[in-house]
């Protein structure tokens, strides 16, 4: 029985070194996909080869680190031309940030803000900082606890999702009553696809609640929610290449570090 014992470890030892060899040549080979499947059956199947699993780990340090390498002069390409273009583009927006209680901004458009829009109906387009964009429908002067939007250009129409409680709020004002539902991303969608289909032609926007209100948005209002919404895209794609690069230089570091530690042998 020892003797069957010691033979099945050799056996073992024999079959794992010649799996991580393999991966050490995909390596070689800037074969990085194939070497990490190999490492990662390595440890699948010879889970008592405590000695090759070590080697395996290092090895796979070291490719992670090359991908890295290889990687991020791509990523932080496709970054600074993303931030070139989001630069352009918020010049006709103002960024609003309350320091104590965002934290993260918003991106209104210049013809957009409170300002000169309080008193009239109407849909405001709104990206924040991580491109998560959403629509405030604001209605003035009725009371009808709205909850829904309704775009329609003659026989054909597209609708929000009816809103729940938490995004409605309404205020009366001296006499005049505000309403505003706020609609994510998400939300709207079916909307601006609609907009965008049928930008050049007269849209009718309903509000729906408990009786039906609708008016004509302009054609300008059509286009700032589109450039809106195709600013949150951009803007969308810049926190996420900047969170992977933050993550990869995460995981540099600490790789780089355990590689320090560990003798060269072990990758050999």
């Amino acid at each position: 029985m020892a003797f069957l014992l010691i033979a099945c470890g050799q056996n073992e030892e024999k079959k794992a070194g010649i799996i991580y060899q393999n991966a050490l040549t995909f390596y070689n080979e800037k074969s990085f996909d194939n070497a990490k499947n190999l490492l990662d059956s390595l440890h699948a199947k010879y889970p008592r080869q405590v000695e090759y699993r070590k080697k395996a780990d290092t090895l796979f340090w070291q490719i992670t680190i090359d991908e890295i390498n290889r990687d991020m002069p791509i990523i932080d390409s496709a970054l600074q031309t993303l931030l070139k273009d989001a630069e352009s583009i918020a010049k006709n927006y103002k960024f609003t940030k309350d320091e104590k209680y965002q934290e993260v901004g918003d991106y209104e458009h210049k013809n957009m803000q409170n300002a000169g829009n309080s008193n009239r109906t109407y849909l405001k387009p709104i990206t924040d900082e991580r491109g998560r964009f959403r629509i405030i429908s604001n209605l003035v002067g009725k009371s009808i606890k709205h909850k829904q939007i309704v775009a329609k250009v003659g026989d054909a129409n597209a609708s929000s999702v009816v809103a729940n409680d938490e995004k409605y709020n309404s205020y009366n004002d001296f006499g005049v009553n505000y309403e505003l539902v706020n609609y994510s991303e998400d939300e709207v969608k079916s909307l601006i696809d609609f907009f965008r289909q049928r930008a050049d032609s007269q849209i009718e926007i309903v509000l729906k609640g408990e009786k039906d209100y609708s008016y004509k948005i302009s054609k300008n209002n059509v286009k700032i929610i589109l450039e809106t919404y195709d600013f949150a895209q951009i803007l969308k794609e810049v926190y996420k290449n900047q969170a992977h690069k933050s993550e990869m230089s995460k995981v540099y570091n600490i790789l780089t570090l355990r590689l320090s530690k560990t003798e060269p042998s072990k990758a050999n």
